[in-house]
This record gives C-alpha cells, sequence and structure tokens, in this order.
C-alpha cells in the first residue's frame, strides 16, 4: 500500500519553551523540574542533574507544562553517539516544565507511539543532519522538525505497525539489556581482579608521594575549538581519559606560538586526570600510541615514577577499589559533572610498596584478567552493534509492511531490510 504523506506540524504540536532566569533555579525537590537539553537521552528523560523552578513562580507558565506522551527532542546536538535525543515522557517525568531549545512534539492527530517509532528513524535523522546550523554546537529550529513528512497508512495499518514494533522491540531491548549487564559484570571483574591481585602481596603501606620523582600539570590555554590537525598543536580535553584507555583524537587545537614543547606527550608516559566526572576523575592511563604534538592540559598531571618503581604497576594500582575509594573521598567539587582532586591530595592516597619484581608479576597477572575482559567487552560492542543495526532494520522494515509479528521476523529482518533498499522501496518508505 502506497502511504499518503503529511507533515509533523500537521500532524502534533511543536513548540519550544523560554530561557528561565538561572537566578531562579533551584536543586531537586526544590520545585517543579525544568526540561533542558541535559535531560534528554535516547529513548529516555534522566533526572540526574535537575534545576527546578519555584512553584509560587508557576503562574503564566502554565502552558509549558509536560504531558504524559509527550515526545521530546533535543534540538542542541540532538544526535549524539548512542542516539536521537529523543524520548516520550512517562508519568514519572511529571511535573516539568518546557524551557528553550527543546522540542516538545506532542501528537493531536495521529498514533503517538506510530509518530515516536517513525522520528526514530534514520530517515529523519538524515533530516536533522541536513537541516542543522552550526559547527561546533548543530542546532535544529522548530520549522525543520515541523516540515518533516511522516508516511500516513490509515489508523488501524498505522496501530498494526505500533503493535508489531512493540512485540520485536522489546524482544530486542530484553537482549540489549542483557548485554549491558554483561559489560558491567565485565567492568566489575576487571576491578575486583586488580584488587585481588595485590592483596595476594604483601608491602609496606607508602603514600604514592614516597614513590613519586615529581608531577606536573599541563598549563589552561583558551576556550573550545576544532580538533587539531596531525601538522598542528593540539591539547587533550577531559574526555581523552577514562579508566585504561587515552583517545589522543579528543583534542582542541591551539595557536603554535602558545605550544610549550615541555609538555608534549610522549609513548609510556603516565597520566592522571585531575578534573573529570565523578566516574573518572583520578582516572589513569599509561600512554601507547600517541600523535605527535599533543599537550598535557591544566585538567591533566603526568606522573614519574622514582627509580625502581614501574610506571606500568602505578597505573594499575590506581585503578584499585581501594585507590578509587581514597580517590573519591579526597576530590571536591559539588556536582558529580565536575569533581576535582588536587596534586598534593592526589599524592596523600596510599598504595603497597612492593619489589621491582613483584611489581612486574603484578602487572602481567592484572595484564591477564584484563585481556579476559576485553575479550568479553569485545563480544558485548559486536552484539550491541548488531542490536542497534537490527532496530534501525526494523524500522525499515516495518514502515514497508514487511513485518508479519511472527518471532520468525527477527531472524528475517535483516534481509528483509536489504531487499527493501535493494528495491528502494517502491510502495513503502525507506528509512
Amino acid at each position: 500500500m502506497k502511504p499518503a504523506f503529511q507533515t509533523v506540524g500537521e500532524v502534533a504540536t511543536v513548540d519550544s519553551g523560554p530561557a528561565f532566569k538561572s537566578a531562579h533555579f533551584g536543586g531537586p525537590d526544590e520545585g517543579i523540574r525544568l526540561l533542558r537539553g541535559d535531560n534528554i537521552e535516547p529513548g529516555a528523560l534522566r533526572w540526574t542533574r535537575t534545576k527546578t523552578w519555584p512553584e509560587a513562580m508557576l503562574p503564566g507558565y502554565e502552558y509549558l507544562a509536560i504531558q504524559e506522551g509527550d515526545l521530546i527532542l533535543g534540538m542542541d546536538r540532538p544526535l549524539i553517539s548512542s542516539g536521537l535525543k529523543l524520548a516520550r515522557a512517562r508519568p514519572s517525568d511529571l511535573p516539568a516544565l518546557l524551557v528553550q531549545r527543546v522540542a516538545r512534539i506532542r501528537p493531536h492527530s495521529i498514533n503517538g507511539a506510530y509518530l515516536y517509532y517513525w522520528l526514530g528513524s534514520s530517515k529523519f535523522q538524515q533530516h536533522l543532519k541536513g537541516s542543522a546550523t552550526g559547527t561546533q554546537l548543530p542546532h535544529v529550529n522548530l520549522k525543520s522538525i515541523k516540515d518533516f513528512e511522516v508516511p500516513r497508512f490509515g489508523e488501524a495499518v498505522e496501530a498494526r505497525i505500533v503493535n508489531v514494533l512493540e512485540d520485536h522491540l522489546s524482544r530486542l531491548d530484553a537482549g540489549v539489556d542483557y548485554l549491558e549487564a554483561a559489560r558491567r559484570r565485565a567492568e566489575s571483574y576487571q576491578r575486583s581482579a586488580r584488587q585481588f591481585v595485590l592483596d595476594s602481596y604483601e608491602g609496606d603501606p607508602a603514600k604514592l608521594a614516597d614513590l613519586v620523582e615529581f608531577v606536573e600539570a599541563g598549563k589552561s590555554l583558551g576556550s573550545s575549538a576544532p580538533p587539531a590537525g596531525p601538522d598542528e598543536w593540539g591539547i587533550i580535553k577531559v574526555s581523552a581519559m577514562t579508566w585504561g584507555q587515552f583517545r589522543p583524537d579528543e583534542n582542541k587545537m591551539i595557536p603554535a606560538e602558545k605550544a610549550d614543547s615541555r609538555y608534549e606527550i610522549k609513548p609510556g608516559d603516565l597520566l592522571v586526570s585531575r578534573a573529570n566526572t565523578s566516574a573518572y576523575v583520578g582516572a589513569s592511563v599509561l600512554v601507547g600510541e600517541t600523535r605527535p604534538r599533543l599537550l598535557l592540559s591544566d585538567k591533566s598531571l603526568r606522573i614519574t615514577p622514582k627509580e625502581g618503581v614501574k610506571a606500568a604497576w602505578l597505573q594499575q594500582v590506581l585503578q584499585t577499589p581501594r585507590s578509587r575509594e581514597q580517590i573519591s573521598d579526597l576530590s571536591t567539587g559539588t556536582k558529580d559533572s565536575m569533581r576535582n582532586i588536587s596534586q598534593k591530595a592526589l599524592l596523600s592516597i596510599c598504595v603497597p610498596r612492593l619489589t621491582p619484581e613483584q611489581q612486574t608479576e603484578m602487572v602481567a597477572r592484572c595484564r591477564s584478567a584484563s585481556d579476559q575482559a576485553a575479550a568479553l567487552e569485545r563480544s558485548v560492542s559486536v552484539g550491541l552493534r548488531r542490536a542497534k543495526n537490527l532496530r534501525r532494520s526494523l524500522l525499515a522494515a516495518a514502515f514497508s509492511g514487511r513485518l508479519t509479528g511472527a518471532a520468525s521476523d527477527l531472524e528475517r529482518v535483516e534481509e528483509i531490510a536489504a531487499d527493501i533498499v535493494e528495491a528502494e522501496a517502491p510502495e513503502g518508505v525507506l528509512v
């Protein structure tokens, strides 16, 4: 059946909110929640960093109230690595008020779930990419959202598409939940294995300061800029360091005249994140491959161990649960989004003093455990990528009318979607 088309603006009310004055903002449970871009993630609203508006100042803003079933789209950088910042408001998300740079899409003459799934298609994502403005912070406007076309098959057919999709997606989501749980188990195993290995050695306690020759921090060199090219000087961003992982491509360009080669990062450097989120403050990395002309920032520290102390061993020790607890207790800051640990505080944490031979043995044992966890992580990542592609294929197959609602659809859906692409969906809509 060939569909008719209507725009989002014809089947739903699309609006955004005003800029609320931050001087009146409160913390969680101090008023009505403000639904900001920070509160939107693919598939759900999150309220971990909540700003509120005083109930006494609600008069005049009632029209901004979110209702159950409203579709919420982040208008600033709507596409992130984990997907499209689109969610449906649930009862647990209420009450909340709409603010600027967030789109509220309220269906009025269309099945809300049908519209939600259609907007979750790759076709809508391509539309947003093509209409977004700005490079550092891509932004989409309300007109672009309203102008996007929706295929209409009739109320009964659209309800059937929703039922079939929800049946299949519920099973797919259960599989994703299982994979995410496996990822968490692998991370937990890695942390526990390090502590178990370390506890198997007997060593006198020592301050980190006793094992370190010196510590140096980089400099603050200006605001955000595009990433540096291969022949340009760059400075690492906070996102360059997570636990055991160094991402040299997470950097910003700086003028050559501001570059100080003394802070250039080299293979073998032991780096610690001085300022980061609560999960990553104090994160340590041992630099392997890196790019030239890449500098430390003021939010990172380079540690040079004393003779007889191996950098690889220190890096493993700093990742043990016991070290993490000390780092967490010593870090400062009122927000989980940015915690800090001073150089003095970091050097005060206690670690066991081991001989060079014990250090080498411990590193080998930890790396063996890490390799096992990494193998599981790779398998999980493959599964999650396949699930993401399968979800996209399900949408393509559903909106072309190729799903039957049988469990066997999941086994055939990638083949079905490939057939649709090859045939260019003459009787349907390719997503």
